[in-house]
């Protein structure tokens, strides 16, 4: 896994001032990392405990809940020491929409969640 640095900035009052679910995945499988790229944060949420029982060994799971206004750096990445064929990031937004990212070959990552949906910014900051 190349992520080893991770900002998070959670606008104020972001998912109509509600927290957000947050889960990033370090998918080992290739077909696996297919089929999950294919599904919204809701599919991911509402499936997650069947998708652990069935493919338990394929992916690691570094899960999150975040609150509007909230700023965090993780110097250490969790999932850091896995190896995987890709990273994906589920947000849980109370408002449709697919609310995923994949941050396969990014080093440093700076992800902003706002109102409804997340981003990825550069390193220059907010």
């Amino acid at each position: 896994m190349a992520l080893d640095s991770l900002t998070l900035d959670v606008a104020q009052r972001a998912n109509d001032d509600m927290p957000i679910a947050v889960d990033f995945i370090a998918v080992r499988d290739p077909a696996l990392l297919e089929v999950l790229s294919g599904i919204t944060a809701q599919q991911w949420f509402n499936d997650r405990e069947q998708y652990r029982r069935d493919y338990r060994q394929q992916f690691s799971v570094w899960s999150l809940e975040l609150v509007p206004g909230q700023f965090m750096e993780a110097r250490e990445f969790p999932l850091s020491g896995d190896q995987a064929a890709g990273l994906l990031v589920f947000a849980g937004y109370n408002t449709p929409g697919a609310h995923r990212l994949r941050l396969d070959e990014q080093r440093r990552a700076w992800l902003r969640f706002d109102s409804r949906e997340m981003r990825v910014l550069n390193d220059s900051g907010r």
